[in-house]
Protein backbone atom coordinates (compact mmCIF):
# COMPACT_ATOMS: atom_id res chain seq x y z
CA UNK A 1 0.00 0.00 0.00
CA UNK A 2 2.59 2.22 0.91
CA UNK A 3 4.77 1.69 -2.57
CA UNK A 4 1.59 2.41 -4.72
CA UNK A 5 0.84 5.52 -2.52
CA UNK A 6 4.59 6.49 -3.56
CA UNK A 7 4.30 5.83 -6.89
CA UNK A 8 0.56 7.89 -6.70
CA UNK A 9 2.59 10.50 -5.79
CA UNK A 10 5.24 10.39 -8.21
CA UNK A 11 3.40 10.54 -11.02
CA UNK A 12 1.69 13.59 -9.74
CA UNK A 13 4.84 15.07 -9.58
CA UNK A 14 5.37 14.42 -12.91
CA UNK A 15 2.51 15.62 -14.57
CA UNK A 16 2.49 18.94 -12.47
CA UNK A 17 5.79 19.34 -14.12
CA UNK A 18 4.44 18.54 -17.49
CA UNK A 19 0.97 20.93 -17.01
CA UNK A 20 3.82 23.93 -16.63
CA UNK A 21 5.80 23.02 -19.40
CA UNK A 22 2.71 22.60 -21.72
CA UNK A 23 1.76 25.95 -19.92
CA UNK A 24 5.09 27.65 -20.75
CA UNK A 25 4.93 26.59 -24.04
CA UNK A 26 1.86 27.79 -25.23
CA UNK A 27 2.42 30.93 -23.86
CA UNK A 28 4.95 31.53 -26.06
CA UNK A 29 3.42 29.85 -28.80
CA UNK A 30 0.27 32.54 -28.14
CA UNK A 31 -2.16 30.94 -30.56
CA UNK A 32 -4.82 33.37 -28.98
CA UNK A 33 -2.57 35.97 -31.23
CA UNK A 34 -3.19 36.40 -34.70
CA UNK A 35 0.01 34.67 -36.50
CA UNK A 36 0.14 37.44 -39.38
CA UNK A 37 -0.22 41.01 -38.59
CA UNK A 38 -1.74 43.40 -41.32
CA UNK A 39 0.23 46.18 -42.78
CA UNK A 40 0.05 48.75 -45.51
CA UNK A 41 3.41 49.77 -47.03
CA UNK A 42 3.42 53.98 -48.98
CA UNK A 43 5.97 55.69 -50.49
CA UNK A 44 6.22 59.17 -48.90
CA UNK A 45 8.23 62.34 -51.05
CA UNK A 46 9.06 65.95 -50.04
CA UNK A 47 11.11 68.53 -52.19
CA UNK A 48 12.48 71.41 -50.38
CA UNK A 49 13.81 74.59 -52.50
CA UNK A 50 16.72 76.45 -51.18
CA UNK A 51 19.39 78.68 -52.36
CA UNK A 52 22.68 76.69 -52.33
CA UNK A 53 25.66 78.28 -50.04
CA UNK A 54 28.69 76.80 -51.70
CA UNK A 55 30.28 78.91 -54.71
CA UNK A 56 33.36 76.85 -56.80
CA UNK A 57 35.09 78.18 -59.43
CA UNK A 58 37.69 75.98 -61.44
CA UNK A 59 39.74 78.96 -63.96
CA UNK A 60 42.03 77.28 -66.11
CA UNK A 61 45.55 78.70 -67.23
CA UNK A 62 47.73 77.45 -70.17
CA UNK A 63 50.84 78.28 -72.00
CA UNK A 64 52.47 76.72 -75.00
CA UNK A 65 55.64 76.57 -76.51
CA UNK A 66 58.58 74.71 -77.48
CA UNK A 67 60.40 74.74 -74.34
CA UNK A 68 58.88 73.14 -71.88
CA UNK A 69 60.61 74.24 -69.00
CA UNK A 70 60.40 78.02 -70.25
CA UNK A 71 56.66 77.47 -70.59
CA UNK A 72 56.08 75.83 -67.37
CA UNK A 73 57.75 78.97 -65.70
CA UNK A 74 55.81 81.59 -67.19
CA UNK A 75 52.75 79.58 -66.01
CA UNK A 76 53.62 79.04 -62.50
CA UNK A 77 54.23 83.39 -62.53
CA UNK A 78 50.78 83.62 -63.90
CA UNK A 79 48.97 81.15 -61.39
CA UNK A 80 50.98 82.73 -58.83
CA UNK A 81 49.75 86.11 -59.71
CA UNK A 82 46.79 84.99 -59.45
CA UNK A 83 46.90 83.23 -56.26
CA UNK A 84 48.31 86.21 -54.64
CA UNK A 85 45.39 88.36 -55.74
CA UNK A 86 42.91 86.03 -54.75
CA UNK A 87 44.64 86.23 -50.98
CA UNK A 88 44.36 90.01 -51.45
CA UNK A 89 40.68 89.63 -51.67
CA UNK A 90 40.00 87.83 -48.57
CA UNK A 91 40.15 84.06 -49.83
CA UNK A 92 41.97 81.67 -47.37
CA UNK A 93 44.82 79.61 -48.75
CA UNK A 94 42.50 76.38 -47.69
CA UNK A 95 39.94 77.37 -49.57
CA UNK A 96 42.32 77.56 -52.84
CA UNK A 97 44.18 74.26 -54.35
CA UNK A 98 45.89 73.65 -57.57
CA UNK A 99 45.95 71.00 -60.05
CA UNK A 100 48.69 71.18 -62.96
CA UNK A 101 50.14 69.13 -65.68
CA UNK A 102 52.18 69.28 -68.85
CA UNK A 103 51.64 67.10 -72.01
CA UNK A 104 53.04 67.18 -75.63
CA UNK A 105 51.29 69.33 -78.52
CA UNK A 106 49.93 66.58 -80.89
CA UNK A 107 48.92 69.57 -83.30
CA UNK A 108 50.63 71.07 -85.75
CA UNK A 109 50.93 74.64 -85.05
CA UNK A 110 54.23 74.90 -83.81
CA UNK A 111 54.15 74.29 -80.68
CA UNK A 112 55.52 71.34 -78.69
CA UNK A 113 54.39 71.75 -75.32
CA UNK A 114 51.52 72.63 -73.71
CA UNK A 115 51.01 73.33 -69.80
CA UNK A 116 48.23 73.97 -67.97
CA UNK A 117 46.97 74.58 -64.31
CA UNK A 118 43.49 74.90 -62.73
CA UNK A 119 43.10 76.83 -60.11
CA UNK A 120 40.00 76.05 -57.70
CA UNK A 121 38.80 78.10 -55.55
CA UNK A 122 35.53 76.80 -53.14
CA UNK A 123 34.07 79.82 -51.19
CA UNK A 124 30.56 80.10 -48.41
CA UNK A 125 30.39 83.39 -49.00
CA UNK A 126 28.67 84.92 -51.69
CA UNK A 127 29.29 88.52 -51.84
CA UNK A 128 33.79 87.55 -51.59
CA UNK A 129 32.43 84.94 -54.53
CA UNK A 130 31.22 87.97 -56.68
CA UNK A 131 34.54 89.84 -56.46
CA UNK A 132 36.54 86.51 -57.19
CA UNK A 133 34.61 86.39 -60.09
CA UNK A 134 34.65 89.75 -61.24
CA UNK A 135 38.45 89.54 -60.70
CA UNK A 136 38.88 86.37 -62.89
CA UNK A 137 37.28 88.15 -65.83
CA UNK A 138 40.25 89.88 -65.76
CA UNK A 139 42.94 87.09 -66.02
CA UNK A 140 41.37 85.43 -69.51
CA UNK A 141 41.23 81.84 -68.18
CA UNK A 142 39.90 78.79 -70.09
CA UNK A 143 37.06 77.25 -69.80
CA UNK A 144 33.99 78.24 -67.52
CA UNK A 145 34.07 81.06 -65.05
CA UNK A 146 30.50 81.29 -63.50
CA UNK A 147 31.06 79.45 -60.41
CA UNK A 148 29.16 76.24 -59.23
CA UNK A 149 26.86 76.66 -57.20
CA UNK A 150 26.24 73.72 -54.85
CA UNK A 151 25.03 73.13 -51.03
CA UNK A 152 27.87 72.85 -47.93
CA UNK A 153 27.97 69.94 -46.52
CA UNK A 154 26.40 70.76 -43.59
CA UNK A 155 23.51 72.94 -45.01
CA UNK A 156 23.01 69.55 -47.31
CA UNK A 157 22.36 67.52 -44.39
CA UNK A 158 20.10 70.14 -42.38
CA UNK A 159 17.84 70.27 -45.91
CA UNK A 160 18.18 66.33 -46.30
CA UNK A 161 16.72 66.16 -42.40
CA UNK A 162 13.82 68.98 -42.77
CA UNK A 163 12.89 66.70 -45.98
CA UNK A 164 13.11 63.53 -44.47
CA UNK A 165 10.92 64.59 -42.16
CA UNK A 166 8.62 66.12 -45.00
CA UNK A 167 8.49 62.47 -46.61
CA UNK A 168 7.61 60.64 -43.28
CA UNK A 169 4.59 63.18 -42.61
CA UNK A 170 3.50 62.63 -46.86
CA UNK A 171 3.41 58.70 -45.92
CA UNK A 172 1.32 59.04 -42.68
CA UNK A 173 -0.69 60.74 -44.00
CA UNK A 174 -1.20 58.79 -47.87
CA UNK A 175 -1.54 55.57 -44.81
CA UNK A 176 -4.30 57.34 -43.05
CA UNK A 177 -5.59 58.43 -46.17
CA UNK A 178 -5.84 54.38 -48.11
CA UNK A 179 -6.86 53.15 -44.53
CA UNK A 180 -9.64 55.49 -43.83
CA UNK A 181 -11.55 54.70 -46.90
CA UNK A 182 -11.52 50.95 -45.64
CA UNK A 183 -12.85 51.89 -42.81
CA UNK A 184 -9.36 50.83 -41.03
CA UNK A 185 -7.17 52.86 -38.79
CA UNK A 186 -3.01 53.28 -38.63
CA UNK A 187 -1.37 51.84 -36.01
CA UNK A 188 1.83 51.89 -35.00
CA UNK A 189 5.21 52.35 -37.77
CA UNK A 190 6.64 48.62 -38.85
CA UNK A 191 9.66 49.95 -40.38
CA UNK A 192 11.34 52.97 -42.61
CA UNK A 193 13.30 52.79 -45.65
CA UNK A 194 15.53 55.73 -46.92
CA UNK A 195 15.67 56.34 -50.50
CA UNK A 196 17.49 59.74 -50.67
CA UNK A 197 16.16 61.29 -54.09
CA UNK A 198 19.21 63.82 -54.04
CA UNK A 199 19.77 67.53 -55.54
CA UNK A 200 19.28 69.07 -58.66
CA UNK A 201 22.18 69.69 -60.42
CA UNK A 202 22.23 73.82 -61.78
CA UNK A 203 22.69 74.98 -64.71
CA UNK A 204 26.21 75.09 -65.98
CA UNK A 205 27.66 77.64 -68.62
CA UNK A 206 29.24 76.88 -71.73
CA UNK A 207 32.75 76.20 -71.68
CA UNK A 208 35.57 77.78 -73.47
CA UNK A 209 33.86 81.15 -74.88
CA UNK A 210 32.40 82.19 -71.76
CA UNK A 211 35.40 84.34 -70.25
CA UNK A 212 35.87 85.92 -73.50
CA UNK A 213 32.21 86.67 -73.74
CA UNK A 214 31.82 88.91 -70.26
CA UNK A 215 35.20 90.54 -71.13
CA UNK A 216 34.40 91.45 -74.01
CA UNK A 217 31.13 93.28 -72.14
CA UNK A 218 31.77 94.26 -68.88
CA UNK A 219 34.64 93.26 -66.25
CA UNK A 220 31.97 93.25 -63.56
CA UNK A 221 28.06 92.62 -65.26
CA UNK A 222 27.75 89.35 -64.87
CA UNK A 223 26.42 89.15 -61.13
CA UNK A 224 26.02 85.64 -59.71
CA UNK A 225 22.79 84.33 -59.46
CA UNK A 226 22.85 80.77 -58.35
CA UNK A 227 18.83 80.78 -57.75
CA UNK A 228 17.34 77.88 -55.90
CA UNK A 229 17.97 73.94 -56.15
CA UNK A 230 15.38 71.04 -55.41
CA UNK A 231 16.41 68.75 -52.42
CA UNK A 232 14.10 65.93 -52.57
CA UNK A 233 13.91 63.07 -50.37
CA UNK A 234 11.39 59.96 -50.57
CA UNK A 235 11.00 57.30 -47.81
CA UNK A 236 9.23 54.04 -48.30
CA UNK A 237 6.96 53.56 -44.10
CA UNK A 238 5.43 50.36 -43.27
CA UNK A 239 2.10 50.70 -41.12
CA UNK A 240 0.23 48.21 -38.77
CA UNK A 241 -3.36 48.27 -39.36
CA UNK A 242 -5.43 48.45 -36.38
Amino acid sequence: MVKNTKLLIDLRIVCAILLVLVGVLVYLWAPWKSSTTRTITVSGEATIKAEPDEFQFSPMYQKKGTDRASVQQELIAKVNEVVAQLKELGVEESEISLASSTYDNYYNDGTSEITSNTVTITLNDKELSQKVQDYLVTTSPEGQLTPYATFSTSKRKELEEAARSEAIADAKKKAETTTGELDQKVGKVVSIGDNQGGIAMPFMAREGSLAADVASTSVSGLAILPGKQDVTYTVQVTFEIK
